[in-house]
């Protein structure tokens, strides 16, 4: 597209630009622009001439969450293109851009991403006949895993054989991607004659349509529709490669929810979890399961505060976390408030659980910190965690006090 209107690679050529500057080129909005009429969930479309072709396009427009903001989403379809040449071509065009739409709409009308992305890839399974629709996204270590996986009641889930595949396996569907946002295959066979280094990651695949996901010119990884129907493999590089730019949207706003979601668990001053965090978690452990509360309370953070600042304050808020989250880890270790910490430990009993007691004081000692620790074991289910907060909170105020006797003062 940046090719055809004539526009650099690079984007800081053109951000900031006002869109009828630079696709029109007008020095004020178009006539008929759509903006102040477009809303999320819903589609506009209509037909358009083109200003650097000379040729007219179908073009939808809706509006999506981006990075935050409301953003202006559009897909264009050439139809000049020499198989849209006849009326009842064109006329096919418009009832499967019906369809993407129809689509688009199920999907982004979600709250939640992941069961837009669900329902996106359920539809076009069921439109497309096919065995089972895929998604993989790349990780760690030029490793790729299906992350989403939709199949005919009949098909067995294989989301655990197509976890951490290298990519040096499938090397040559990414040399096809290089030069094309699509891979079509109805012959197979004849693919992995041409790519004799090409490991298949499932057997008894006939046909395939696989489309490349990127974000902002990143490649994030790709998906996979199964074995459609013959009578409907023509229309699946039509439909897939509409819907893997949404796809790539939502996959974008599953992470940014994912990241907000992570911070509201997280204290962001020590980087363990927090109260909210605490509740969640006793809410996930198996009933019978032993249970260390450690509950921590710091000495002299006022008198940090007073007399060396705030900023002192937090360094010291933040030494006195890390001892915690090093004997467990920082999921199991929760601010409660501006100098408690309470750390969970699982399946250790009475005995092991001073030991770690024992331990925290020495490590605390020997970094020259002054913090009271309680210590109470139970079982779960924990019904009541007040109830054992506050049992706990009583131990360390025991021991704050024993403190305050050995040294004169807190």
């Amino acid at each position: 597209m940046l090719r055809m209107m004539h526009l650099p690679d690079t984007p800081d050529s053109y951000k900031g630009k006002k869109c009828y500057e630079l696709l029109a080129g007008r020095a004020a909005p178009c006539a008929d622009c759509t903006n102040s009429i477009l809303e999320r969930d819903a589609f506009r479309t209509c037909r358009r001439a083109m200003r650097f072709t000379s040729g007219s396009v179908l073009q939808r427009d809706t509006l999506v969450p981006w990075n935050g903001r409301t953003a202006r989403f559009s897909i264009t379809t050439d139809l000049q293109h020499g198989q849209m040449g006849n009326e009842q071509e064109r006329k096919s065009l418009l009832r499967r851009e019906e369809v993407i739409n129809d689509i688009i709409s199920l999907g982004i009308q979600e709250s939640d991403p992941e069961e837009g992305i669900h329902k996106i890839m359920a539809k076009v399974g069921e439109i497309l006949q096919a065995e089972r629709v895929l998604i993989f996204e790349e990780g760690a270590k030029d490793t790729v895993s299906a992350t989403y996986e939709w199949r005919r009641d009949t098909a067995g889930s294989i989301m655990k054989d197509v976890q951490d595949i290298p990519r040096a396996r499938i090397q040559p569907l990414y040399d096809h991607f290089a030069h094309s946002r699509m891979l079509i295959l109805n012959d197979t066979d004849s693919f992995l004659q041409l790519h004799p280094g090409f490991q298949p990651v499932l057997h008894g695949i006939t046909s395939l349509v696989s489309g490349h996901l990127m974000q902002s010119g990143r490649s994030i990884g790709f998906t996979e529709v199964i074995n459609p129907a013959s009578e409907a493999f023509a229309s699946a590089t039509f439909l897939l490669s509409s819907l893997t730019s949404v796809i790539a949207i939502m996959l974008r706003n599953r992470d940014m929810i994912r990241r907000l979601e992570s911070y509201s668990y997280r204290d962001q001053l020590t980087g363990i979890s927090n109260r909210r965090a605490l509740l969640s978690y006793i809410r996930t452990i198996p009933d019978g399961t032993s249970l260390a509360f450690i509950f921590g309370d710091i000495n002299g953070l006022k008198k940090e505060n007073d007399t060396k600042g705030h900023e002192a304050g937090d360094r010291l808020i933040q030494r006195s976390a890390d001892v915690l989250a090093e004997a467990a880890d920082r999921d199991h270790v929760f601010r409660m408030g501006g100098d408690e910490f309470l750390l969970i430990a699982e399946n250790i009993g009475q005995k092991k659980a001073d030991a770690l007691l024992q331990s925290l004081q020495e490590t605390y000692a020997a970094r020259r910190l002054s913090v009271a620790l309680g210590c109470t074991v139970k079982k779960s289910p924990i019904t009541n965690i007040d109830a054992v907060l506050s049992e706990t909170d009583a131990l360390m105020y025991e021991n704050k006090r024993r403190m305050h006797e050995q040294a004169g003062q807190i």
